[in-house]
């Protein structure tokens, strides 16, 4: 063994205390560094003086505990005033310390979910609006905001977790070092993220860096080498004169403080037992920094090996480390899946760690020394690749406990579980340590900070307790505000009205001119519609803002944006319904320009925009749209209103109802609207589906994106909102027969049938096989009145109203493939050589008339059956046959000596029916053919592939990954989009249907180092019609 630490190591990347004032908490986790210890010596006994409760909290990823940066609030305190961020209430507020009373608030345009820094007389924060805003702490006055845009990019705004917000949100925390204030903004490296360095006292910028959202050789996902960007995501932090930048789920980037150059930056690959996976959180002290709970030295480069590489290998361990660097220890929560990972104390020389109790390690006394493969860990016995060193620090001492340890403060240790809180003192050479102090509380503290003479204890539920040595008899308690009832006025009946009219009643309003906010208020207390205004004066906004927040409603319900409603950047069909008090802002009061304005962001299936026209007008606008030829657009009067609604799905556009898009079993969907290129409409993270094929299944219908886990769940295809949610009865929440149509859902349970209503997910129906069968339903197909499955060795068909059986017709094998279409029920015996088949004679491929069960015609041979409706064609039995006699229209092509791999799945074969063409091929290359002549319709296209994901395709494209990214193809053009660091499923989560590409994240259970995110993208620029 060998010492490991110098002298110099010890002083490394230590900030100078006399820069942290004793009585303030300045930025997250006390210092640049994010110790979380500080000099302030509070009384032993504390008692409370007041507590104020906090809207409940709203996390960005509340699933993902990689990604949970914004648990809870996260305060600051500077002299008497304490700072809290709200990424509920989209704001900045500031309270009086000794009483909890508010001494102002100030409102962004996007949820606050970072703790604020302040300095000197300043305060400064960011928002997902994009922007950093410095204000003055006394009054809370805006002196300058920074927007952090990536060069030549122009903001616009989407739907982020359900909020209104930029594209570049910012999310890399804060952090001040030297006069220089440090964020990051950007989540997305297509389309550009960075990290910038700016004066803090001028708002200037020092550097920076827009470069690093396309780094080669950035990912090593399972070895393999490719692109990857910075994400930046959690709290920035400044350790051994390096600038840490946490990414995420990703592992966390380095730059020079001084320039913003990137170090060697790689965002691992964490999908193995004991692999660095990518969180949030970083910390550090002198040469050590903590993240994800393992601790690293950034004075000693990573020099292991894979212990048994393969041979032809590549030896790429080292880069599946955070910059390269040495791990000294790894998180008894980093094994295959990452837990609630450690957040040590990292004082000057001591660190506390929760892992096993609470224990005080000397950081000045350590030993590094390589691991005994033959003996590793009791708690890492399964690592797949252990590591080569290990630390071994001296103890100071050990404490037994099961709560968490937050902060130091002085010779006091703050520590927090369910209900409570306590002071343990750190003892002296030769005692030991103990509880001085304990105190409960309603929740889980989620933060604590020492301040002003006070603790003050944040909990995950959303509590504020400012504990201090004073007595008091009864504490201030500041309760949730309450929603007031104004008197009824002219406002109250107009959105009874308007709502009356439109029959809108959930979803997002849009109030394009909030005039007097009276409209946007009716609005959220006579319905269930998410409130979102927008107008040009900023005193308007400012008073719709105070009076929301004072009834509790913004930002749970509403929200109030400052710009031009003619122009503001709407992202497109975010909208059920669009209002207005102040049409005027809009332009002419009924002119082309209006008509465009408030249908663009219209929600497909019944968006409408009431307006306030005469009848006139009404006329006159009518006209405008048969000029305008807006697809789906209606013009109507309804009373005393003028309603303009976007009818229907979007044009060209198409459903994916069955497991293979439809019943013809084509594999691809017929939509035509979705093609490259494409950009975000939403994106979300309230939950990931498990990946494992068949284990999480997606149907799009209707505007509905529907997904069946262990319950079944509906979202909004145009906004990401949850519809329902419905649980299952035990068998159907293991069943893989589900189809969705427009008017029902169909979940089969061996030979039941679950029919549910698309609208509410309530049940409203049972359909069970005939008397009889033997099997429960496989190959589930619903074709205009008529449901047809498989039961045994029989093909069922039965009336989808009301139940009745119609025919049986009894196969030769119990393996099918099924389609129908045109009238028909094509029906395929497939040779399953696992069985062991012995029957005697060919498989048989099959069509029979739907309404009879007729045995129309038959060939020899089996295999997938796919049906092109179009052309009236059936793709089965090696060849293109007509659907009307059988005749055979074309042979397919082969596979050749050199198209046989090793892995079946990766001999070409048919793979979907597109349109009038076959794509053939394999998981990474294919080919189209004209299905009428057989004949190639293009070159090859192949790619890179990096995983198991299967192709799934549209009239336009194909979906599946590139270098283990999400990425799709243009069939026009065969280019290659990946959408970079997003994982697509093993199952493949990419669906281009109803007009979008939706992308649900089906990445459950895996722990590679990517963006577990819901989204969904649109054509670029998004069509008007």
């Amino acid at each position: 063994m060998k010492r490991f630490l110098s002298l110099a190591a010890m002083v490394l990347g230590c900030l100078p205390a006399a820069d942290l004032p004793g009585a303030d908490w300045p930025q997250y986790r006390y210092d640049a560094s994010r110790s979380a210890a500080s000099p302030e010596q509070l009384p032993t006994t504390l008692r409370l003086q007041w507590v104020r409760e906090l809207p409940e909290p709203q996390p960005a990823f509340p699933a993902e505990v990689r990604l949970r940066y914004d648990g809870s609030y996260e305060p600051v305190v500077l002299g008497k005033t304490l700072f809290l961020p709200s990424m509920v209430t989209d704001s900045l507020t500031a309270l009086d310390t000794e009483t909890g009373a508010q001494r102002w608030h100030f409102f962004a345009e996007g949820p606050v979910r970072f703790a604020p820094v302040v300095w000197q007389d300043q305060v400064y924060f960011i928002s997902d609006d994009g922007h950093l805003y410095c204000l003055g702490a006394a009054d809370g006055s805006l002196r300058w905001k920074f927007q952090g845009l990536p060069p030549g990019k122009t903001d616009r705004r989407l739907l982020g977790h359900g909020r209104l917000i930029s594209l570049w949100p910012a999310r890399g925390g804060p952090v001040l070092h030297d006069g220089v204030l440090y964020f990051g903004c950007g989540l997305w490296s297509t389309y550009g993220v960075s990290v910038h360095a700016l004066d803090a006292a001028t708002g200037k910028v020092v550097w920076s860096n827009t470069d690093s959202n396309q780094i080669p050789k950035a990912n090593m996902d399972h070895g393999i080498a490719n692109f990857a960007g910075l994400t930046p995501q959690g709290y920035l932090a400044i350790v051994h004169d390096k600038l840490v930048v946490p990414c995420g789920a990703q592992l966390p980037a380095f730059l020079d403080l001084k320039t913003g150059k990137l170090d060697t930056y790689t965002m691992g690959w964490g999908g193995r037992n004991g692999l660095p996976k990518g969180t949030w959180f970083v910390a550090g002290t002198k040469n050590f920094l903590s993240h994800s709970g393992d601790l690293y030295d950034l004075a000693r480069l990573n020099d292991e090996q894979f212990a048994n590489p393969s041979q032809g290998r590549p030896d790429f361990k080292s880069l599946l480390y955070p910059g390269g660097f040495t791990r000294l220890e790894i998180d008894r929560t980093n094994q295959k899946d990452l837990g609630a990972f450690s957040e040590p104390i990292l004082a000057a020389d001591v660190m506390y760690d929760n892992t096993q109790g609470l224990v005080a390690y000397d950081l000045a006394d350590g030993k590094l020394e390589e691991r005994s493969k033959s003996q590793p860990p009791q708690h890492r016995k399964d690592d797949t690749y252990p590591d080569k060193w290990k630390a071994t620090f001296a103890e100071r001492w050990r404490f037994a406990t099961d709560l968490k340890a937050h902060i130091q403060a002085g010779d006091h240790l703050y520590l927090g579980g369910e209900g409570r809180v306590e002071a343990v003192r750190i003892p002296a050479a030769g005692e030991e340590p103990r509880v001085v102090w304990e105190a409960k509380t309603q929740g889980t503290p989620h933060r604590m900070l020492a301040a002003d003479g006070k603790l003050f204890v944040v909990t995950r539920e959303g509590r504020l307790y400012a504990f201090a040595g004073s007595e008091i008899t009864n504490p201030t308690v500041h309760a949730r505000p309450a929603a007031s009832s104004p008197a009824a006025d002219a406002w109250t009946r107009t959105a009874s009205d308007i709502l009356q009219a439109t029959k809108v009643h959930n979803g997002y309003a849009l109030v394009l001119g909030s005039g007097s906010g009276r409209l946007a208020e009716e609005l959220v207390r006579q319905s269930d519609l998410y409130v979102i205004a927008v107008d040009r004066d900023p005193a308007k906004v400012a008073q719709l803002r105070e009076k929301l927040h004072r009834d509790g409603l913004y930002g749970s319900r509403a929200s109030a944006h400052l710009g031009d409603p003619s122009s503001y950047p709407l992202p497109p069909y975010l909208a059920s319904l669009i209002v207005s008090e102040d049409w005027g802002q809009l332009g002419s009061a009924a002119g082309s320009a209006l008509l465009r304005t408030v249908f663009q962001p219209l929600r497909p299936y019944g968006g409408t925009a009431c307006l306030a026209i005469s009848a006139s007008q009404c006329e006159a606008m009518q006209k405008e749209l048969a000029e305008s030829r807006l697809a789906q657009a209606t013009v109507r009067q309804a009373g005393d209103w003028t309603l303009v609604s976007r009818e229907g799905p979007l044009p060209g556009s198409s459903d994916w109802t069955h497991p293979e898009a439809n019943a013809a079993n084509t594999g691809a969907c017929e939509d035509q609207f979705v093609k490259p290129p494409l950009d975000l409409l939403w994106f979300d993270g309230p939950a990931r589906w498990f990946r494992t094929p068949g284990t999480t299944l997606v149907r799009v219908c209707s505007g509905r994106m529907l997904i069946k886990a262990e319950k079944l769940q509906a979202f909004d295809v145009f906004t990401g909102r949850r519809l329902w949610e419905t649980a299952l009865p035990a068998p159907h929440s293991a069943t893989d027969q589900f189809v969705a149509l427009d008017d029902a859902i169909y979940l089969t349970s061996g030979k039941d049938c679950l029919v549910l209503d698309p609208a509410t997910g309530q049940k409203s129906g049972q359909i069970s096989l005939p008397a009889g069968l033997t099997g429960g339903w496989l190959n589930f197909r619903a074709w205009q009145d008529y449901l047809v499955g498989q039961s045994g060795m029989h093909l069922v068909s039965m009336n989808r109203r009301n139940g009745e059986p119609a025919w049986k017709y009894e196969c030769g094998r119990p393996d099918l493939s099924v389609a129908v279409g045109g009238g028909k029920v094509f029906c395929a015996e497939l040779v399953n050589p696992r069985r062991g088949e012995t029957a005697a004679g060919p498989p048989q491929t099959r069509a029979l008339d739907i309404k009879t069960g007729e045995v129309l015609w038959q060939i020899s041979g089996g295999s997938e059956v796919r049906y092109c409706e179009a052309l009236d064609l059936v793709v089965a039995a090696g060849g293109v046959y007509r659907a009307k006699d059988g005749s055979l229209a074309a042979t397919l092509p082969t596979a050749t000596a050199a198209d046989e791999k090793p892995r079946p799945q990766e001999v070409p074969r048919p793979l979907f029916v597109v349109g009038e063409r076959l794509l053939w091929g394999t998981a990474e290359k294919f080919m189209l053919y004209d299905l009428l002549s057989g004949e190639p319709a293009g070159d090859a296209t192949s790619w890179t592939r990096r995983g198991c994901t299967v192709p799934r395709a549209s009239s336009n494209l194909v979906t599946t990954r590139v270098l283990g990214n999400a990425a799709c193809i243009d069939l026009a053009s065969r280019e290659v989009t990946a959408f970079w660091n997003v994982r697509a499923a093993c199952s493949n989560n990419l669906f281009p249907a109803d007009g979008v590409l939706n992308m649900p994240s089906l990445t459950g259970g895996c722990t590679c180092n990517y963006l577990p995110v819901s989204q969904a993208y649109v054509p670029s620029p998004a069509p008007a019609k």
